[in-house]
């Protein structure tokens, strides 16, 4: 019995030995970017490379907000991405209720015609999408940014199946008592379904937030472009200077790191507690 348990821990900690490396061989690229960021030109080209900076210095951050107006290349990423977030949260938790607690004809068939949008690559209906955007005026602004991208498939799929945990009789209550659908929907549906809401929008800002093609084929006014866009031109315009490039790479980075370390239990809560019951 001492020798399973004993086994036991040592396989545990072998196991947890193997991902702590793994991590650490993944995030060495990221932390070497970060530290090059503080690193003159020179430094970072240099053989033998460095990991930490000889040479410190915040100039690689003073150029770069200067000369790219970094502040509102992230503002318009911001915007977006928070805009985007928000609207799929309400679209997809109010279709998910809908599906999950309503019976109408073609249910089944509409869920099924809704979700398959997962199976078809943003490749492929990035030009059409183009040319209703442009025909309808909303290029270069943020209405033609957010707009295609505030029904996701992934997200009703996922309130749907965290929906039907709920049990109706809260609903029917709820019902008898006169509450209206509205009122039902954020009082009873809105609170007992946050967790998958926080996975779903942390998803879709993470996505808006790293998009490049959508914004590079709408946006031609330098003061509408994303972070993607900023550290596209900056590649072109800096291509041998590392130093920016790397400046530019870690400050797009930096915020989609930030907040999956804030919300990853969220996200983790969200996914793991799909289709349980309450």
């Amino acid at each position: 019995m001492k020798s399973a348990v004993r086994k036991k821990i040592f396989l545990g900690s072998v196991n947890n030995l193997v991902m702590i490396i793994i991590c650490l061989v993944f995030s060495i690229p990221f932390l070497w970017m970060i530290m090059s960021s503080f690193k003159p030109g020179i430094e970072i080209v240099q053989i033998p490379p460095t990991f930490l900076p000889k040479d410190f210095t915040f100039n690689n951050y003073l150029t770069i907000f200067k000369q790219l107006n970094f502040g509102r290349l992230f503002l318009n990423s911001l915007v977006v991405s928070a805009a985007i977030s928000i609207l799929t949260v309400f679209t997809s938790s109010l279709a998910g209720y809908v599906f999950a607690k309503y019976n109408f004809k073609g249910k089944n068939i509409i869920f099924i015609l809704c979700i398959s949008g997962m199976m078809i690559p943003l490749a492929s209906i990035i030009l059409p999408l183009y040319l209703f955007i442009s025909k309808i005026g909303l290029s270069n602004s943020y209405i033609g940014l957010i707009l295609p991208f505030t029904i996701s498939p992934f997200g009703i799929f996922l309130m749907r199946q965290f929906t039907e945990g709920i049990p109706i009789e809260l609903i029917e209550a709820a019902r008898i008592d006169g509450a209206s659908e509205i009122k039902i929907y954020y009082k009873i549906i809105a609170p007992l379904t946050s967790a998958a809401m926080g996975a779903v929008g942390i998803f879709n800002f993470l996505f808006s937030w790293n998009q490049l093609w959508w914004p590079m084929m709408i946006i031609s006014n330098e003061n509408m472009r994303t972070l993607p866009l900023g550290i596209v031109a900056l590649a072109s315009q800096f291509g041998k200077r590392f130093d920016m490039v790397v400046t530019g790479a870690t400050l797009s980075v930096l915020p989609v790191m930030i907040v999956f370390a804030l919300a990853q239990r969220q996200m983790i809560k969200g996914v793991t507690l799909t289709g349980m019951k309450i």
